[in-house]
C-alpha cells in the first residue's frame, strides 16, 4: 500500500492493473483509470465518469505476483 503523486509511477501501476491485474490504483473518489497533471494540479480519470477531477494523491496496491 502506497500513496503517490508521481505520474510516471501511477501510470506504471495503471498499466500493470488493466494488464497483469495484479495491482489496484484508487483514490477517495473510485478507482482510477488515468492520470496527468495540468497547472501542477494532479487529475485522475475515475472509472465510470467520463471525466478529470482533481485528487491529492493515489493509492497504489500491489498483490501477490
Amino acid at each position: 500500500m502506497q500513496w503517490s503523486t508521481d505520474v510516471r509511477r501511477i501510470k506504471a501501476a495503471i498499466w500493470c492493473q488493466a494488464f497483469r491485474g495484479d495491482t489496484s490504483v484508487s483514490c477517495p473518489i473510485g478507482q482510477v483509470v488515468g492520470i496527468r497533471r495540468r497547472k501542477g494540479q494532479l487529475l485522475a480519470l475515475i472509472r465510470g465518469w467520463g471525466r478529470w477531477y482533481p485528487v491529492e494523491d493515489v493509492l497504489i496496491l500491489v498483490g501477490p505476483r
